[in-house]
């Protein structure tokens, strides 16, 4: 159910958390499974391991260089014998029980690997592939190109990594993913494509120290993270239109006592006088804590505090030490709350992905880099870049850039938007770079990243093949294709008001 609340028509997200978050498994009337036996299996150096339940669980995995990790929600493990494991990857198999709710299986590595998930829902079996990098590799269609380019720098000479997509062949998808598919993860850029089985991709935004993403983030019209005011951010509209445009956010919490809370992000940690949304999105534990509310099915179920559990079918509200009575005087337990979000302006948004600053506006070199609150330094510094822009023809560029090397000087944010123009870009946009700046075509990295090896991050940008595009077999067991707790439905982008026009680019 959605209220309306006779607050401004600004949006479209006019959401009752509950609406947006319902999974297809939910917390709170789902049984606890329990995990029945682990199976190891080996083909060659294929390394396969088999999750048995007595029921539906919902999960997530992430790696590092040194382990596989899945996590099980709602969850429970039962006695059983570790084996002996002799393989080129991996070391040995472990489980643990995280909270009464959460069961964790660890995949300890001897090497970096890749790895997918499949989940056969009839069994309820969970399998995960342990992969060789080297076997993680995925043939190119003739509308994504890859060349590798030289170029003249004020320094010397850097290597140029250019994407070409094509986003009008309809067999194609342009989206981001985030690490673990959760906010607070990391993940490599190669390892995030091998899960998603992408044909190429780039990283993403920037993002913290907890891996969390510092921009906006939408998958599949869910809004993972909440936008950074004034700075671009890369969109794919539900009709497949490519777009660079600049958002803002509001939120609000209105309470059964009918007063209005503001909401400084989601997914985000709280601002100074805000409340900030955890949403199932975040990941299976809020940070810690120490005043929150658990909101379950649009009902105030307890307060709290700690790292605490985020429930599939709700989210958590917390607030800094200093706002502990936003909650503790307005929210009680057994009320009702609505929560409304918002972003502008009016596009009806599929995929997007933060960034910035701008690079080129209108076939022109464009860097508005105090506008979107990046510091000179940032501008100036000859470093590696990736970045993202689209062409007279709407199809899109995905490039990245070498630097700090012998042979690579790496570019200045102008170097980097003089290139795009000459690369045929009328608009495009920075993402995170540095050591981030990775590109993975075909499951293999092409680049030259600058600290020797490829740096975890928090989210990516790939090409995918669409689900119906995919052969039979991918079409029904990839957990990327048909995920335990898919999107309940796209954001509602109609009826928006006009834009603001102060919220508008400054002229250059």
């Amino acid at each position: 159910m959605i209220h309306i609340v006779g607050l401004p028509r600004q949006l479209v997200l006019l959401l009752l958390a509950a609406v947006l978050l319902v999974p297809q498994v939910s917390a709170a009337n789902s049984p606890i499974v329990h995990i029945t036996d682990i199976a190891w299996e080996a083909e060659g150096e294929i390394g396969k391991i088999l999750i048995q339940l007595d029921g539906p669980v919902a999960y997530r995995a992430v790696a590092s260089s040194a382990s596989i990790v899945v996590d099980l929600w709602q969850a429970r493990h039962m006695q059983w014998r570790s084996q002996t494991i002799t393989h080129p990857y991996v070391r040995s198999v472990r489980i643990n029980q995280i909270t009464d709710e959460l069961a964790r299986v660890r995949i300890d590595l001897l090497r970096p690997a890749r790895y997918k998930t499949f989940l056969n829902e009839d069994s309820h079996t969970l399998i995960i592939l342990v992969i060789p990098p080297w076997m993680a590799t995925a043939p190119l269609p003739n509308s994504v190109v890859y060349e590798r380019q030289r170029i003249r720098t004020g320094a010397g000479l850097t290597t140029a990594h250019v994407l070409r997509v094509n986003p009008e062949d309809q067999t194609l998808e342009i989206r981001p993913a985030l690490a673990a598919d959760m906010v607070s993860g990391f993940e490599t850029t190669s390892i995030i494509a091998t899960r998603y089985e992408a044909l190429a991709g780039v990283n993403g935004g920037y993002f913290g120290t907890s891996g969390m993403p510092l921009g906006m983030v939408v998958i599949d019209g869910q809004l993972m993270t909440t936008p950074t005011d004034r700075r671009s951010v890369f969109v794919i509209t539900r009709e497949g239109k490519p777009a660079i445009v600049p958002f803002e956010f509001t939120g609000r919490v209105l309470t059964a006592g009918r007063t209005s809370l503001w909401v400084s992000g989601v997914n985000h940690p709280p601002h100074a006088g805000g409340l900030a949304v955890y949403n199932r999105f975040y990941g299976p534990l809020t940070p810690p804590l120490q005043t929150a509310a658990i909101v379950r099915n649009d009902i105030v179920e307890h307060l709290t505090t700690g790292k605490i559990l985020i429930p599939q079918d709700g989210y958590v509200l917390g607030v800094t030490p200093d706002d502990a009575e936003l909650i503790t005087k307005f929210i009680r337990v057994g009320d009702r709350l609505w929560l409304r979000l918002e972003v502008w302006p009016d596009l009806e948004i599929a995929s997007a992905v933060g960034g910035g600053p701008r690079l080129v506006k209108d076939g022109q070199v464009f860097v508005p880099f105090a506008w979107e609150w990046f510091s000179p330094r940032h501008v100036r510094e000859r470093a590696p870049r990736t970045a993202v822009g689209i062409t007279a023809a709407n199809k899109v560029l995905l490039v990245t850039v070498d630097g700090r090397g012998r042979q690579n000087t790496g570019m200045t944010l102008r170097e980097m938007a003089e290139l795009m123009v000459q690369l045929g870009a009328r608009e495009a946009m920075n993402l995170d770079g540095g050591s981030s700046a990775t590109m993975v075509v075909g499951g293999r990295v092409v680049n030259d990243p600058s600290d020797g090896m490829e740096r975890p991050i928090a989210s990516a940008l790939l090409v995918l093949r669409r689900p119906e595009a995919a052969p039979p077999a991918a079409r029904t067991t990839t957990s990327r294709t048909k995920p335990l707790n898919p999107p309940v439905r796209n954001w509602d982008l109609e009826d928006l008001d006009p834009p603001d026009p102060t919220r508008l680019y400054p002229s250059q």
